[in-house]
């Protein structure tokens, strides 16, 4: 089932006719080891597997806490400021944003896409769910593939800005355009997903929720 990913608005708005619960997943920072941290650039950022062989992920509560920022929400407008996906960015948090990046060297979490580490997580949990494809769709739901999750695991095959579903439609999973986050939809009302870094929305939960803390 293909759900397309909201541009702006409220959520739940976007999933509730079809999921019982919807998370936003926080994609972590990166720590490198032996990449250079000249290749994280858009030419020349390295795949998913090969950020997997070499990059800790950092979760946001660590960056909160070497940060120095108040809450999570503080990091979400930040990040939304350092990639320039906001009409009014906030120059003090993005400011804020680079010393501790610079001082911690650690990567910033891309934008846009499902990060690699939480995209392993969500396709081994699938597999001890009991699930062995899944249906990978581009943005717009114009093309889908159906695909083993073996070979998710081994590709990076996931489009930017893709869709990822099971194939009775009971998870899935999208990622927006200007955020370092995604969206993950269940009709189960248990959380199944506990390694991911995450959050439930609720109904006044914004795509842009940083800009709207509640």
């Amino acid at each position: 089932m293909f759900v397309q990913t909201p541009h702006d608005g409220k959520i739940l708005s976007a999933y509730s006719k079809h999921f019982s619960k919807v998370w936003v997943v926080l994609s972590p920072f990166l720590r490198p080891h032996a990449l250079p941290f000249e290749r994280f650039f858009p030419d020349t950022y390295p795949s998913r597997n090969e950020i997997l062989a070499d990059c800790t992920p950092v979760p946001w509560s660590e960056v909160l806490r070497r940060g120095g920022f108040e809450k999570l929400s503080d990091i979400d407008f930040a990040l939304r400021s350092y990639i320039h996906g906001l009409k009014h960015p906030s120059q003090r948090l993005k400011d804020q944003l680079v010393n501790m990046v610079e001082e911690q060297k650690l990567i910033p979490p891309n934008e846009g896409s499902f990060a690699p580490h939480n995209e392993q997580i969500l396709l081994l949990r699938l597999i001890e769910l009991g699930h062995s494809h899944v249906l990978v769709s581009d943005e717009f739901g114009e093309q889908t593939n159906r695909q083993t999750i073996d070979k998710m695991l081994k590709e990076d095959s996931m489009p930017p800005h893709g869709v990822i579903s099971t194939e009775d439609g009971s998870i899935l999973v999208g990622s927006h355009w200007d955020s370092c986050c995604s969206f993950l939809c269940t009709q189960q009302r248990d959380d199944e997903f506990g390694e991911l870094e995450k959050f439930l929305c609720s109904e006044r939960t914004e795509v842009y929720w940083g800009l709207h803390p509640l």
